[in-house]
């Protein structure tokens, strides 16, 4: 697991700066061309696209990931423990939901932001076969092929950092705490609720993500209840 986070840690912060980049481009291209192509086909699924990137930026999940990050590396044992008891919070009550379930809609949102992508490409192909607006179809061109690239390959990690916070917030926690000098251990326990595993499986030109729910084995009730 120490390897795999060490590859996805620097990969997933360099995608995210590149994303940015790009919807960048994305939406200058969208505001200097509105007026002009705004009744086209292919302007529509171009703003389908804009508006799942937009969707994908109030999601916050840079800062969702690196929620991930501290509860698998256990470097700040204060936010360690708060990110893992709020696994526990529950959906009624009008309570927020707990990172995890926003990481799993950010999952969820990620895998069906590559069909208009790719229905928008398709669109502009069309262009490219009848020679009209060449130098504004090959730009548009290469950045859906750059954004598909981008968006599938942060799904995939997404998926493996989903799965390792599961399976550790699986397991029964003892993280050391350090306040004013003074050294406590805090025992956290597995909730007896059922978790969700996710899974990337290639179909035909782009990745579906399953779900697959598993019962939670509680090592002792005596201590879950403790």
């Amino acid at each position: 697991m120490g390897t795999e986070l060490e590859t996805i840690e620097p990969r997933m912060t360099s995608m995210f700066t590149q994303l940015q980049s790009e919807c960048g481009i994305l939406h200058r291209i969208v505001y200097k061309n509105k007026n002009q192509h705004r009744h086209c086909s292919y302007f529509q699924h171009l703003l389908k696209v804009r508006r799942d990137l937009r969707l994908l930026q109030l999601a916050n999940l840079e800062e969702l990931v690196t929620s991930c990050f501290h509860v698998i590396k256990g470097d700040r044992p204060k936010q360690n423990v708060h990110l893992l008891e709020s696994l526990k919070r529950r959906k009624c009550n009008n309570e927020k939901h707990n990172f995890m379930e926003h990481l799993l809609g950010a999952a969820r949102l990620l895998a069906e932001m590559v069909e208009p992508i790719l229905k928008a490409a398709t669109e502009v192909s069309v262009l490219f076969a009848r020679t009209f607006f060449m130098g504004l179809s090959l730009t548009i061109m290469a950045l859906l092929a750059r954004l598909r690239l981008l968006v599938q390959q942060i799904l995939l990690d997404v998926v493996s950092l989903f799965n390792m916070v599961s399976s550790l917030s699986e397991k029964k926690q003892s993280i050391k705490i350090t306040h004013m000098g003074i050294e406590v251990f805090r025992q956290l326990y597995p909730v007896s609720d059922d978790f969700i595993l996710l899974e990337c499986i290639w179909k035909s030109d782009k990745f579906i993500l399953l779900e697959r729910k598993r019962k939670r084995e509680i090592e002792s009730q005596g201590e879950d209840s403790g």
